[in-house]
């Protein structure tokens, strides 16, 4: 009785050891609750989404992105009191439309100008922000890439054409433009705003916008206009 008890007991020790995990079990994604990142870690690369935009003998000299904390630009000194002039006239009117008036058409016709403004104030920000995070810059022995999501590129050539280099107050960031924009630079004054649609793609230039990476980037941009 006792040798039998012994033995059932070491069958139930031997059933509760734990199967440890074997590192290329996980790596594989085949341990339920694991994320694999073997087949992602790559896709989020900046590098590896401009290699295949590069065309041939051109060689990558440098890669960043945007900074997604910068918010503000120098049109934002006039963007942000029309916004909040045009938004507030908006509300006053609905209000007035709802609680004054009580004509459904005067109600109606407040609702569009309401979003607007509050696109002005709040959207155009969050949609600002949301296409740093998509956006890559890289500089080549010969162009300026801009790649904005999986659809979205556009190039300039970096010898030839003039360039303009505007650093933050602060210095710690820098925005290059290549080129001059069109009718005055009038519809160049929405880029990097969140109101980029405004010009309908007219006027605009290629630029890589408030880069952390500021020596970094002058100093390859300035080797590669030297050639």
């Amino acid at each position: 009785m006792g040798a039998r008890g012994g033995r059932r007991a070491a069958g139930n020790s031997r059933r509760a050891v734990p199967t440890r995990k074997r590192d290329s079990d996980v790596s594989a994604g085949l341990i339920p609750g694991r994320r694999c990142l073997c087949k992602t870690s790559g896709m989020n690369d900046p590098r590896s989404r401009i290699l295949p935009l590069l065309r041939q003998g051109e060689h990558l000299l440098w890669v960043g992105q945007p900074d997604p904390r910068v918010r503000f630009t120098g049109a934002d000194a006039f963007l942000v009191p029309f916004s909040v002039l045009w938004g507030g006239f908006a509300i006053l009117w609905e209000v007035l439309a709802l609680t004054t008036v009580r004509q459904p058409f005067f109600v109606l016709w407040g609702i569009p100008f309401v979003l607007v403004g509050l696109y002005f104030i709040f959207g155009r920000f969050i949609f600002k922000k949301r296409r740093k995070m998509a956006t890559i810059y890289a500089l080549t022995n010969s162009r300026a890439i801009v790649r904005t999501g999986d659809r979205s590129i556009a190039d300039s050539p970096i010898i030839g054409l003039p360039m303009k280099v505007d650093r933050s107050r602060d210095g710690r960031h820098v925005s290059v433009t290549f080129g001059s924009p069109g009718l005055g630079g009038l519809l160049g004054m929405y880029q990097n705003t969140g109101l980029d649609f405004f010009s309908l793609g007219l006027g605009q230039t290629v630029a890589f916008y408030d880069i952390e990476d500021a020596d970094g980037l002058l100093g390859t941009l300035d080797r590669a206009r030297v050639g």
